[in-house]
């Protein structure tokens, strides 16, 4: 009988979050050839929509990690959770209670595509209004969208 070969933790998340991302970039540019940039996006946030997958995994990592609140800082805890689980580096370079910038540099699913460089919009509008509603973003800056860095702006209307 064979020994069973021994594969390193780390190795096997490298190559997880390899797949991961690849299979939505590549699901994502076999849509768009297909259909166009504008379909993609309507079919992505149906397909995150769909169930409540995204509001499920919001609050399945936050009752995980016990965040508790609706505030900018359970937000942000939220990403940064999100963050180490992807290997997503980043900054918070501002936080009050109602308002954080932040600066991501490092973006495992970054897409090629400009046209549909959007579609983390969508998760990030389905995941910052699942922790709360009155919560809005920006994104002046998108490495998607060719910047050399992602940059978010949350608030939360008063």
């Amino acid at each position: 009988m064979a020994k069973k070969r021994l594969i390193p933790w780390e190795l096997k998340y490298k190559f997880a979050m390899a797949a991961y991302s690849a299979g939505w970039k590549g699901w994502l540019y076999a849509v768009r050839e297909e259909c166009g940039a504008a379909t993609t996006l309507k079919i992505f946030e149906r397909v995150q929509k769909l169930g409540d997958r995204v509001k499920h995994f919001t609050n399945f990592l936050l009752t995980t990690f016990k965040l508790e609140g609706n505030d900018i800082e359970t937000i942000i805890d939220w990403w940064d959770i999100w963050w180490e689980l992807c290997g997503i580096e980043g900054t918070s370079l501002l936080q009050s209670q109602t308002f954080a910038r932040s600066e991501i540099t490092q973006w495992p699913f970054k897409t090629e595509h400009k046209d549909i460089s959007d579609w983390c919009k969508i998760f990030t509008n389905i995941v910052i209004n699942t922790i709360n509603p009155k919560a809005t973003f920006e994104r002046p800056r998108s490495m998607c969208a060719g910047d050399s860095y992602c940059e978010y702006v949350m608030k939360i209307e008063e």
